[in-house]
Order: structure tokens, then C-alpha cells, then sequence
């Protein structure tokens, strides 16, 4: 539900300001003491839940938002402040804030929105998002007694945000990202060294989605068994895609991908793979940031060409196969909770299948207590690139090489439970610095 304050965010970029009733006429403000009285029986009790995504900074939004009660847990909140994101096409996030009403503001619902740019600093990202969360608190702070002593002050007149065309954008919406990394760690008798690269070009339009991506790694052991026998571990591998996404409607998409990939763990020398898909959503994916549910099929063939011949005594081959695929996704007050489903069969040999079972969920109990299970299990019939010379006892221990499986899986869990004080206003970093340096060991 769009409201008249998601309308003036977009014409208007308001500071809200604390005024003392008693300020004005000469008089003087009440004191600190008296302050703290009255910001604690008036001051809207808000949350702020922005777990998860990159400028989740709350001290930074109890500065700039000081005039309201911020708490540790939606609970004790009057609104929830639910912020989600997504990627934009030129590398930004678009954020979406869900204000939920609670309390005597149950019912009373917001939804706002605010763009940051890819190149855009981190204090100004976070900026730009605090303006948006003071706009959308400005119509239950109307309601509470809090209202007189808060005033709105115009910080600038913009005008309301133009619309990009390719006429307008030199690069035509293409961004391109270079990104590379390493890692080197050495001991007296071992060493490790690890690193990547990649180049990245898409462009996203609201009715179409074009990427390419080219990438690199490259990881070496060395091992001094004794002071005769030195072990080396090399893994090297590459990769290349493009994909191309059509939008069709509010919930539905088709396009195809087109990838090549080189990788020693794997046994490929070669693989290459084309393969046209088409997905349909549920929920429109304007909501994608709160609700998913997809399912997606694919039918595609890949041509492989192998480092050694495999335990079916190829060196070389052509696969297809089709995929079918459901992903559901959800995040609401009460927490957040994700599953998919995948199946991918051989066509020509309907016995070689591989089959994907992921999930979890991160849950509010009560009060100060939340919980999260994530976990995945997968049964593998399809490794048909393992190579027929099999593994040695190093290449085992060191994991140079895919070995065989019948089954994967994994699993996280955990919980946090935090009791006390139900404010959280108040921001003292002194001797707390990120280094956490009573924490490290000389």
C-alpha cells in the first residue's frame, strides 16, 4: 500500500528534528534528566530489522535517527522496520522498508523504497536510507504525544527522480566489474597459496537481463613430508558464460544460457553447454524482495572432453539433459525461510540423475530468542567425468580430485538469545574497535 509519505518521498527530503515545548518564547529547555524522562515515556519504540544486507549499520541509524526509542527486538517495538533488497542492473541495491504497525498501530502499514548507486560511499548509502526510514516513521510519530515536541524541517528542494533512457546513459545500461583475489599462507614445512579473477558485463533493463562472465582460479599445496619427500597440490580451472533473461509479464521469464568451463578437480579439459529455460513466479516480482515461489525448467546438452579417460572409458562425449526446479523464498517479521528443489536427468540414459533438496529458516521463538536450521541433501548418480585411474592416498587428503559419491549433505544450526534492557539508544564505541583488540593474541 502506497501512502501519501511513500508519495512525498519522492518529491521531498525531510529532517526530523526533536524541539523541547519549552524552548521557544526565550524559555529554557528542560533538563537532561527531564529529557530522558520524556523521550522514554513518548518517543516511538521502533525496530529496525536489517539483517542481512550490506549497510546494515545500526549504530549509524540510532545517530541519525536519535528522537525515537530504538529497541533490541521487534516485540517491544510500536513499528518494525523490515528492510529487504535486491541487486539493480548497474550494480546498485534497491531497498525495500516494510513499516509494521504494532501494538496500538497494529493495521497501519508502509512500504517505501530507495535506490543506491554501485559506486555510491557507504556513509551516503546508509544516508539515503535513513531519510527513507524518517519519512515512513513521520505518520505514527503524528500519532503519539511525541508529535509536539518533533518538527519537520525541509533539507532540499529536488526535483522527483528522472527515468533513465538509453539516450540518456552513455554506456546504454552496460556495467563491468574486474575483480580479482589471493591468499598465500606459508610455515616452515607447508604453504598455501589461492587465487581468482573475473570480468563481468551485464546490462539490465526492466525487460530484459544480458550478462557475460569470465573467470579464473588457481589453488597450490606444498607439503614438506620429511626432509627427502616434498608433495605438491595443483588445481587450476576456468570458466566463461553468457545469459540472456526476456521479461514476460509480472511473473513470468524464458531466456538461456551459454557456458564453457575447464577444471583439473572435475577431469574436464573441456565443457561446454547451451541450454534455453523458462521460469513462472507465483507471486509478481515486484515482491521478489519479501515472497518468492518459482519454478523453473530447462532443457539443454553439454559436449565434454576429458583430462583422463572416465570409469565408462571415455575421453569424450555429448549429454543432454533437462532440469526442473522450485525455489521458494519468504521473509516477514516473524523471521525468514527458504527451500528448493532440483532434479537434473540424463535424456540419453535416464538412470544418471542428480537430485537437490535445500532448506532453512530463521526464526523469532519469542522475545529475545531466535533460532536457524539451514541444511541440504543431494543424491549423485550422474558423475560420469571421474576419472578411471581413480585417486592417490595425497590427492584424497588434499582434495585435488572429485571423487565418487553416492550423497551430499550439509547442516547449520543455531540460536541466539539476548535478555535486558529493552533499549538499545545509546552508542559508546570507545575500546570496541572492529581489530577487537583484547580479543587477538600476541
Amino acid at each position: 500500500m502506497r501512502t501519501q509519505a511513500a508519495l512525498l518521498a519522492s518529491t521531498l527530503i525531510l529532517t526530523l528534528q526533536a524541539v523541547h515545548p519549552g524552548s521557544a518564547g526565550g524559555q529554557q529547555p528542560p533538563s537532561s534528566a527531564e529529557a530522558q524522562v520524556t523521550a522514554v515515556g513518548q518517543a516511538l519504540r521502533v525496530f529496525i530489522d536489517c539483517r542481512g544486507f550490506q549497510f546494515c549499520d545500526r549504530d549509524f541509524y540510532v545517530r541519525e535517527i536519535s528522537y525515537v526509542n530504538h529497541t533490541r527486538d521487534r516485540e517491544d517495538a510500536q513499528v518494525h522496520v523490515l528492510v529487504t533488497s535486491q541487486a539493480t542492473g548497474g550494480g546498485g541495491q534497491q531497498f525495500t522498508l516494510d513499516f509494521v504497525g504494532r501494538e496500538e498501530f497494529e493495521g497501519i502499514d508502509d512500504r517505501l523504497e530507495v535506490g543506491t548507486r554501485a559506486n555510491l560511499a557507504e556513509e551516503q548509502a546508509m544516508s539515503r536510507i535513513a531519510r527513507q526510514i524518517q519519512l515512513g516513521l513521520a505518520r505514527y510519530i503524528a500519532r503519539t504525544g511525541q508529535s509536539e515536541q518533533v518538527r519537520m524541517v525541509p533539507e532540499t528542494q529536488e526535483a522527483a527522480p528522472v527515468i533513465a533512457t538509453p539516450e540518456d546513459d552513455p554506456w546504454n545500461f552496460w556495467t563491468f566489474r574486474v575483480n580479482a583475489s589471493g591468499f598465500y599462507f606459508g610455515q616452515e614445512r607447508q604453504s598455501f597459496l589461492f587465487a581468482n579473477t573475473n570480468v563481468s558485463a551485464n546490462r539490465v533493463t526492466e525487460g530484459s537481463r544480458l550478462e557475460f562472465s569470465l573467470g579464473q582460479n588457481y589453488s597450490e599445496n606444498n607439503f614438506d613430508v620429511n626432509d627427502s619427500t616434498t608433495f605438491k597440490s595443483v588445481t587450476r580451472g576456468y570458466n566463461g558464460s553468457a545469459l540472456y533473461v526476456k521479461t514476460a509479464g509480472r511473473h513470468w521469464g524464458w531466456g538461456g544460457q551459454f557456458a564453457v568451463a575447464h577444471s583439473t578437480f572435475s577431469n574436464e579439459d573441456v565443457s561446454i553447454r547451451f541450454a534455453p529455460a523458462v521460469e513462472f513466479n507465483v507471486y509478481p516480482y515486484d515482491e521478489s524482495t519479501r515472497r518468492q515461489l518459482r519454478f523453473l525448467y530447462s532443457v539443454g546438452v553439454t559436449r565434454l572432453n576429458y583430462i583422463d579417460e572416465t570409469i565408462f572409458f571415455k575421453t569424450e562425449e555429448t549429454v543432454p539433459d533437462h532440469r526442473f526446479g522450485v525455489a521458494f523464498e519468504v521473509r516477514q517479521p516473524w523471521g525468514s525461510s527458504e527451500a528448493s528443489f532440483q532434479i537434473v536427468q540424463h535424456l540419453n540414459d535416464l538412470s544418471r540423475h542428480r537430485i537437490n533438496l535445500n532448506g532453512g529458516f530463521d526464526l523469532r521463538v519469542i522475545k529475545g530468542l531466535s533460532f536457524r536450521l539451514n541444511g541440504g541433501v543431494s543424491r549423485l548418480r550422474d558423475q560420469i567425468n571421474l576419472a578411471a585411474l581413480g585417486a592417490s592416498e595425497e590427492e584424497v587428503l588434499t582434495r585435488q580430485r572429485e571423487l565418487e559419491t553416492g550423497f551430499e549433505y550439509n547442516l547449520n544450526l543455531g540460536f541466539s538469545y539476548t535478555f535486558g534492557s529493552i533499549f538499545s539508544n545509546v552508542v559508546n564505541p570507545r575500546l570496541s574497535g572492529r581489530n577487537q583488540f583484547f580479543l587477538r593474541q600476541f
